[in-house]
């Protein structure tokens, strides 16, 4: 039987807090550590350059045990962001969760794009053509469940100037985990 498997952001100071299950829901970057829909928190719109929300930490969880192996775990945008949205992703090194908080809104540390290249860790590289290797090798055997042995995938999302859509959420964009099972 196929395993079952579904999306976590996590929050807080450690990465045993986990959102309740995302997985086709529209999560919303902000300016705070958290994953309720609202319109509290926006980024504002810059005056010049970019102006970035905080990190988002997400995992997939298998919540049922695969009929084997799950391994090359993928992460790819499946829809563009709209024009003036600029959207950065990268695993996380060595799979260490690190907070999301104010700082971020400097730019991850780590992520090498900033308001004039953006073009090492801007997930529109990543498609289903050329997804972000996640773990290229085994995350989980039957007859375990969970994470298994794969990292974060930290995502930030920043306004830029030529944005024209005005206040308010954006219109959504998607993103897709890929795994094989077998």
């Amino acid at each position: 039987m196929a395993a079952s498997a579904q999306t976590f952001y996590y929050h807080g100071s450690s990465p045993g807090t986990a959102s309740s299950d995302v997985t086709g829901l529209t999560v919303r970057h902000q300016l705070a550590d958290r994953d309720t829909q609202d319109a509290l928190y926006p980024i504002p719109y810059p005056s010049t350059g970019l102006s970035f929300g905080w990190r988002k930490s997400s995992i997939i969880n298998f919540f049922t045990s695969p009929a084997s192996n799950i391994s090359n775990l993928r992460w790819f945008l499946s829809s563009t962001p709209p024009t003036g949205i600029s959207f950065f992703a990268r695993v996380q090194a060595a799979g260490v969760y690190v907070q999301a908080s104010a700082s971020d809104q400097n730019g991850i540390s780590g992520f090498t794009d900033n308001s004039t290249d953006q073009s090492n860790n801007n997930a529109v590289n990543y498609t289903s053509a050329s997804p972000l290797t996640v773990n290229s090798g085994t995350v989980i055997t039957n007859p375990n469940t969970g994470v298994g042995s794969q990292v974060f995938v930290e995502t930030q999302l920043a306004v830029t100037t030529s944005y024209t859509g005005g206040p308010g959420p954006i219109t959504s964009f998607q993103i897709t985990y890929r795994y094989s099972e077998t």
